[in-house]
């Protein structure tokens, strides 16, 4: 049957009206949804003292409303009210003396954008002293000025071997400076054969130190989203590679052949162990990134442990986090990641460490990304209030927080459910269920594993609700069934409900 127009604006869901507006209007009015808005409040402060440098360089802007609006985003960057970034504020500040063009507001903020990217790239490929004199010698070898290539050749030389690092990226640099040493050969300026020797091996260990940490990801990535990804053939070959050779001296092959094993052998144990001997042994030559690769792997083997019922290995997990917030190592441009943040959290409740954990919530709070910050942190503390328990603040919490993760969302669902379900809040929980329903089914980008947990905990929680109160052989039928079912989010708790 047609309707008109009216009547689907009048039918559709006043809520879907009021944030479709509410994001239109936002978008038009307010610059804080915009991704320059965005990317600047992601640099630091001292970042951001940095980009005025960049901005106001004739080299990489020439355009004076670019620098006269960077400057109003820098002054103007712990402002709480948000009226200060609305376009038409921001645009009278930029030209006193025209009329508002959208048009115009839209072009600097897009020059500045492009700025900013800029700015961000030049960072990037200046931020390794060795491999930008690499980079210089290429650039004189390439005008076939031999004598200056020697001089600054040798000077990468020295920054290589004076580096602390022998990750990957050193082995990498290596191979690059070998490579112009073969390439101004082939110039005839000198007989180097034995060279390609070590040129040769420098790229060896670089790809399979690479391809090492490649496949423990893809282990990784398989248990946690409980995915399929293809093994490539090579990798049989270089682990044979590795066994058949010494690498023990190699720490960024040796490492990485230590994480698979560690998290494929059946006998895995061994292997782990000599993995935090080896981790602790070279965290000096190591990059940050590296060595929070490696306790992140290194949680992910206790965290499997744990759920194969090996309970002593969450407080190992936990100690690993505890130690690695020590060492700086799960902090990246100074921010913590949101979601190594619920996980740390979580570890530490499973415990009972209820006042490490409350402290925590506050010392991390501001090493959260800022527009994750206030949703991660009340989202984690109605966690802490749920387990002590203390439902109360735990239902204010997660009934009135605004989460823009869709994870953070499903489980503040899941939590305020069992809530409701242990209150017998029949009325809410009968409401609650439906919502939820409708969330998981309006969310598009939910895999299919992530959407069949959160299905299957709905169905289960309604059977379980539908049960007689004294039917105990449903109950037994229906507790024999979930335990054979994958996947259920709360498997443990509905069991628990039904052994009640």
């Amino acid at each position: 049957k047609w309707i008109s127009q009216k009547e689907i604006f009048v039918k559709t869901d006043g809520n879907a009206l009021n944030w479709a507006f509410n994001v239109f209007f936002l978008k038009n009015k307010f610059m804080q949804k915009s991704r320059l808005f965005e990317l600047f409040s992601a640099f630091s402060k001292t970042e951001k003292r940095e980009l005025g440098k960049f901005v106001h360089s004739p080299v990489f802007n020439q355009r004076q409303d670019v620098a006269a609006l960077y400057q109003y985003f820098y002054e103007n960057a712990g402002a709480k009210d948000p009226q200060t970034f609305a376009r038409k504020t921001v645009f009278a500040a930029l030209f006193p003396a025209e009329k508002y063009s959208a048009a115009k507001m839209d072009y600097t903020m897009s020059f500045l954008f492009r700025v900013l990217k800029s700015y961000l790239v030049f960072k990037e490929q200046t931020s390794n002293a060795a491999a930008n004199q690499i980079a210089l010698a290429r650039a004189l070898r390439k005008r076939n000025l031999g004598r200056l290539f020697d001089k600054e050749y040798k000077i990468a030389e020295r920054l290589l071997e004076k580096s602390p690092f022998r990750d990957a990226g050193y082995h990498f640099d290596k191979y690059q400076l070998l490579l112009e040493e073969i390439s101004i050969t082939k110039q005839g300026s000198r007989n180097l054969a034995g060279s390609f020797s070590e040129f040769s091996s420098e790229l060896t260990t670089y790809f399979i130190a690479k391809k090492l940490w490649q496949a423990c990801s893809a282990v990784m990535y398989k248990t946690v989203w409980k995915a399929e990804v293809e093994e490539e053939d090579i990798l049989e070959a270089i682990l044979n590679h590795v066994q058949a050779n010494d690498y023990s001296g190699v720490p960024a092959v040796n490492l990485y052949y230590h994480c698979y094993k560690a998290l494929t052998e059946t006998d895995s144990l061994r292997w782990f162990e000599a993995l935090r001997n080896l981790t602790r042994s070279h965290f000096a030559s190591l990059r940050a990134a590296e060595v929070r690769d490696l306790y992140l792997v290194a949680i992910n083997y206790c965290i499997r442990r744990f759920n194969n019922g090996e309970k002593d290995f969450l407080k190992e997990a936990f100690n690993l986090y505890k130690e690695g917030l020590q060492l700086g190592t799960f902090l990246e441009n100074n921010m913590l990641s949101r979601f190594t943040y619920n996980n740390i959290v979580m570890a530490g409740l499973l415990l009972k460490e209820f006042i490490w954990v409350k402290q925590f919530l506050s010392d991390y709070r501001e090493y959260i990304e800022p527009r994750f910050r206030e949703s991660t942190y009340n989202y984690n503390l109605a966690i802490y209030y749920y387990q002590k328990p203390d439902y109360g603040k735990a239902m204010t919490l997660l009934q009135q927080a605004d989460f823009d993760d869709v994870m953070h969302n499903l489980n503040a669902r899941r939590i305020l459910l069992k809530i409701y379900f242990e209150e017998n809040e029949l009325e809410a929980l009968a409401s609650h269920i439906t919502s939820f329903k409708n969330y998981i089914y309006r969310r598009k980008e939910l895999g299919s594993y992530h959407r069949e947990l959160y299905l299957n905990f709905l169905k289960y929680t309604q059977r379980i609700l539908a049960l007689g109160k004294y039917d105990k052989k449903a109950a037994a039928s229906l507790k024999k069934e979930i335990e054979k079912v994958e996947p259920v989010a709360e498997k443990g708790w509905l069991l628990q409900v039904l052994g009640k």
